[in-house]
């Protein structure tokens, strides 16, 4: 984890704290995040909820579209995303 990166975002961004987001890497090219396991983000059956994952999901995607704003750009937000789960995740 960079924490200083992730402290900045938690800063900016204070709902990525809330996810427990956690950023690895961030450039033009590349956003790296993740967020860890944990029993209050599951639905039943110790699954992580869909929300949880889409949000996380929703967050480093913000993160990548601020790192390719022009310069001069005032913000960005998300309008649509899709998600397609193939499986649940389960505690390993």
């Amino acid at each position: 984890m960079d924490a200083q990166l992730t402290k900045q975002i938690h800063s900016l961004v204070p709902f990525t704290a809330e996810l427990g987001l956690e950023l690895l890497e961030a450039s033009k090219e590349r956003v790296v995040g993740q967020a860890q396991w944990a029993s209050e983000r599951c639905t039943a059956g110790d699954v992580l909820h869909g929300g949880f994952l889409m949000a996380t999901v929703d967050s480093i995607g913000a993160i990548s579209a601020v790192q390719n704003l022009p310069e001069d750009a005032s913000g960005t937000t998300t309008i649509e995303s899709k998600t397609n789960f193939f499986r649940a995740v389960l505690r390993a």
